[in-house]
Order: structure tokens, then C-alpha cells, then sequence
């Protein structure tokens, strides 16, 4: 697009200004403020959630149905008048309650509205995507699959992403917890635990979970059949682990040597890997990357959770430092930092770092690795489950990150700036802090593999927060949801869907004002199926 296009838009951007309050009435919402940029490509149908009123209420959020993202709103009438809508990621499928006189509710999948009847006691608020084509809703769970199936675990259900991987729901009258199939959205019968799930299953059958008195103890619990037993005891730190074949790999310490087994439901105990060094499981429960250290060599290797094969990692010597790892899809990335003298005030030190793929064992260096006296992995809310999951190592003192995306990709993250979520295409998306250490609204940070990173302005104003961020299918642009930073109980005139260069060049443009992108068809996308 030509300077002079991008000047246009922006002008009449301006004219419907993102930040603060609108001068027009709330009646005149959603407007479309300026057309999709025509270099834009990829984007295709869309519901937008927006103000609706009639001649008794004017609280009312309906659905708007386009037939591309970017069409205009005016004299577009609503598809449905008042709903209670679940909010998420617009590419993964969704759910509206019908309410009032306006009773039909309605499937999100591609961007497009369906009619359908959803189970009594429904209620929509927010959806995570946890799958290809799979979400969850939070309180009242119902599972929704993009070929249109949805399922209620029980009317009670509460669902959530696990923290060590799968979907977890929990029958609250009875306090039963069950998993959720992440390929079909089935729920699995609920059984009792000592308490919340840490992890679940692909497939929903397994479940583990930690006793409460002291020691911990590991719970691994089959769902077909009821049966779970406490097993191995787990020190009172962080769990490592993943569900795996027949039951959950777990490191613990046995004759105070680190060790990897697999407990099954039954109790029984099968050890991997005895002794070892820094481990890292990956989410899908089938490899981990580990420092082997049975001949004292501190080889980095591959260990298979199935058949308890290790396979060293080709092409790299012993690692001669403290090791710190992490997983995201069939990708470890890896950093040695050399032991140091002990002193009260840690020197940053050269350091190596790779990216090893598992089901190859090989590895490939990352360059210009920062210095650092430490490295840790960086605790993050997201559970592997979440789609839009990234995995991130943090570098001491300077406080650079590493991040890793489940497609493989590495990228550099600069003092300052916190990972939230992989984009996709090996893009990453950060926040940024201003210079109280509050997190800032008006501007993102992007990073991709090539080293890349570049700031991009969101045009949010102080009243508002950045949403959703999605990177379109040309790879050159963002869409950024903005709302409000006090929530309202419909769409407003701080709400607004703006298109951003992802390079960070020229300014913001407004597509829609008082709207929320609810539902979105991308070319290309395997997030949402669209049967």
C-alpha cells in the first residue's frame, strides 16, 4: 500500500478516535470507522458482538453476521438481539445463549453463525481454545469441537486447562473431577481425588493429582473404573511431569537420587531413568530432553516415556554447566551457563544454548545467546492445553527471555518485555511496561525467529486494555481487539477491533467502533474447522 492510502485511513481513523469517550450517541454503535486496509489479506467472515437496543431496554448485546471482516455495519440487522455470549480467541468456535424474547442461540465456528439449542442451565461468558477445533467454556462448562458438537459434563461443570496439560472438569455438587477428550470433547466419567487435578490426559481417561498431607503423595486415577491409589512421594516444591502411556511420568527422588517413573493407576511404579540431571517433559506426554547423568558424562538426551529408550542428542559434547531446559511441541530449548565462582554478587557468564528436536535428537545452536549467572524457566498462567501457549527462559541479571513456540521457533525477548502468547508463523507477542512497571495498553512488543522485534502501537487510549491479538494470514498485520479497562455490560465506544503493521510503521486504523470481534473465519487458520 502506497503512503498516501495509509495516510487516508489514518485521517479518517482520527475522525473516530480509539482512546476516550465518543461524542456520538450509543445508539449510532458500531460503526464501521475506516474500510480494511486493501493489503490486508486472509480475513474472512465475522460476527461482531454489539450494542442492540428496542423501544424498552437499551442494554441489549446482539450479533452482527458479515460475510468478510471489514464489510461495512450500516443497516446490517442483527442476527440475533440479545445474547449471552462467550468470549475468547474469535477463531476458535463459541457459544450464545438466546435470552429475553430472542431465545435461539447460536454456534460460532469460522466466523459464521449457526442456529443450535444448547443444553438447560448454560452459561456463556468465556471460551479457551485447547485443541484443533476444540473450546472450553469456564462455569457450566460445555465443550464445543468446530464441527458443530457440543457437550455439557454435567450441569455444574466447571472446566479448566490443567496445569501440567489437559482439560480437567469438575462436577461441583459431588466434588468429582473427570478429563476432557481434547480430540472429540467427550468428558470422562468423574472420580474422587484428594484434590484438584495437576494434569489430564489427551484423551480424558487419566487423571493425577497430589494428596494433602505431608508428604505429598502422587494420585493417579482411571476414570473407566474408578481405581487410584496414592504412590511415590513428591517433595514439597514444583511437580514435574506429564501425563504419558498408561499412567504419569513424574521425576521424584528415590534413595535420594533423581528419577523418573511411570506410576499407573494400580501403583504401580516403572523406572525410566535413574540417575539424571535437568529434565523438561514435553506437554504430549511421549519424550522429555534430559541431562544424563549415569556415567557422569551429563549428556543431553532424549528419553522416550513409552519404551524408556535414551538417545543422546548428536553433534553435542558434555554439557559443563548449571543446564536449564523447557518444552513446547516437539521442541526442547536448552541453555548451559558455566558454573561460576561462589560469590555474593553472581558475574554474568557466556553462555551456549540450542534447540533440540525430540523425535530426531538433534539439535540446532542459537546464536548470540545473552550472558548470564542464571537462567530459570518462567512461570507462566497458561497451562500447555491453551493453544495460544509459549514457553520462555528468563536470563539473570540482565533479564532477557528466550521464548520458544510450539512450532519450534526461538526468538529474543529485551529487558522489560513479558511473552503472553505465540501468534503463530513464529511470531511472538509481548507486553511492555512503562516506566512506573505498569503494564502499558497503547503499545506491544513482536518478535519472530529471524530476530526480529519490532514495537507496534495499538492506539489504546487510558481506559483501555488490549485484548485479543491475532497476526493475520499475509503475516504483515495484527488485529487488535481493544475494551474497556472497566468492564461495561455491552459493546461501547471504547470498544474497537483496529488493524496495526506488524513492523510497527504508521499508525493504528480503527476498522470498527462499539463492537467486539466474536467470531472470525481465517484462510488457512486450523484453529477453527468450518463443517
Amino acid at each position: 500500500m502506497t503512503r498516501t492510502r495509509w495516510t487516508a485511513l489514518i485521517a479518517v481513523a482520527a475522525l473516530a478516535t480509539v482512546a476516550g469517550c465518543s461524542d456520538g450517541a450509543e445508539s449510532e454503535l458500531p460503526v464501521r470507522a475506516a474500510p480494511l486496509p486493501a493489503e490486508v489479506r486472509g480475513l474472512g467472515a465475522a460476527v461482531l458482538a454489539v450494542p442492540v437496543s428496542d423501544e424498552r431496554r437499551s442494554d441489549l448485546v446482539g450479533l452482527l453476521a458479515l460475510d468478510r471482516f471489514g464489510d461495512d455495519v450500516a443497516g446490517v440487522t442483527p442476527a440475533r438481539r440479545h445474547v449471552n455470549l462467550a468470549l475468547g480467541d474469535p477463531r476458535f468456535p463459541t457459544v450464545a445463549r438466546g435470552l429475553a424474547e430472542d431465545r435461539r442461540d447460536a454456534l460460532l465456528v469460522g466466523g459464521r453463525l449457526r442456529d443450535v439449542t444448547l443444553p438447560e442451565h448454560t452459561s456463556a461468558r468465556e471460551v479457551t481454545g485447547v485443541g484443533a477445533g476444540l473450546s472450553i467454556t469456564g462455569f457450566r462448562c460445555l465443550t464445543v469441537s468446530g464441527e458443530g458438537a457440543i457437550a455439557q459434563p454435567s450441569v455444574e461443570a466447571a472446566c479448566t486447562a490443567a496445569e501440567l496439560g489437559g482439560v480437567v472438569w469438575q462436577d461441583r455438587p459431588r466434588s468429582g473431577y473427570g478429563g476432557i477428550d481434547l480430540r472429540t470433547g467427550a468428558a470422562s466419567p468423574p472420580v474422587t481425588l484428594p484434590s484438584y487435578p495437576i494434569a489430564a490426559s489427551a484423551d480424558g481417561r487419566y487423571l493425577a493429582a497430589l494428596t494433602r498431607e505431608r508428604p505429598r503423595q502422587l494420585v493417579v486415577a482411571d476414570t473407566s473404573n474408578g481405581r487410584s491409589r496414592p504412590t511415590v512421594p513428591l517433595g514439597s516444591g514444583a511437580v514435574q511431569g506429564t501425563m504419558t502411556e498408561g499412567g504419569f511420568a513424574v521425576l521424584h527422588l528415590v534413595d535420594r537420587l533423581r528419577t523418573i517413573s511411570v506410576v499407573a493407576p494400580d501403583g504401580a511404579v516403572r523406572t525410566l531413568l535413574s540417575p539424571v540431571g535437568e529434565v523438561a517433559f514435553a506437554p504430549d506426554g511421549r519424550r522429555a530432553v534430559v541431562v544424563d547423568t549415569r556415567s557422569d558424562s551429563r549428556r543431553l538426551a532424549v528419553l522416550d516415556l513409552s519404551s524408556g529408550a535414551v538417545t543422546p542428542v548428536a553433534d553435542l559434547p558434555p554439557m559443563t554447566g548449571s543446564v536449564t531446559a523447557t518444552v513446547s511441541g516437539d521442541t526442547a530449548l536448552v541453555v548451559d551457563v558455566p558454573f561460576g565462582p561462589d560469590r555474593g554478587e553472581p558475574t554474568p557468564r557466556p553462555t551456549r544454548a540450542w534447540s533440540v528436536r525430540l523425535s530426531e535428537a538433534t539439535t540446532t545452536p542459537h546464536p548470540n545467546t545473552p550472558a548470564a549467572s542464571a537462567v530459570t524457566v518462567r512461570k507462566t498462567d497458561t497451562p500447555p492445553a491453551v493453544a495460544s501457549v509459549v514457553s520462555a527462559l528468563l536470563f539473570q541479571p540482565g533479564g532477557e527471555m528466550l521464548t520458544l513456540s510450539p512450532d519450534g521457533t526461538v526468538t529474543v525477548a529485551p529487558p522489560g518485555a513479558t511473552p503472553t502468547a505465540s501468534l503463530g508463523g513464529g511470531v511472538v507477542l509481548h507486553t511492555l511496561v512503562d516506566a512506573d512497571g505498569e503494564e502499558r495498553a497503547d503499545r506491544v512488543l513482536v518478535t519472530d525467529g529471524s530476530g526480529g522485534a519490532a514495537e507496534v502501537p495499538t492506539g489504546a487510549g487510558d481506559d483501555q486494555r488490549v485484548d485479543q491479538v491475532i497476526l493475520t494470514p499475509d503475516g504483515d498485520h495484527l488485529l487488535i481487539s481493544l475494551r474497556p479497562t472497566r468492564p461495561r455490560g455491552q459493546p461501547s465506544d471504547l470498544d474497537a477491533v483496529v488493524i496495526a503493521r506488524r513492523d510497527g510503521s504508521g499508525d493504528p486504523v480503527v476498522v470498527y467502533r462499539g463492537a467486539v470481534l466474536a467470531g472470525l473465519g481465517v484462510e488457512g487458520d486450523e484453529h477453527a474447522a468450518t463443517g
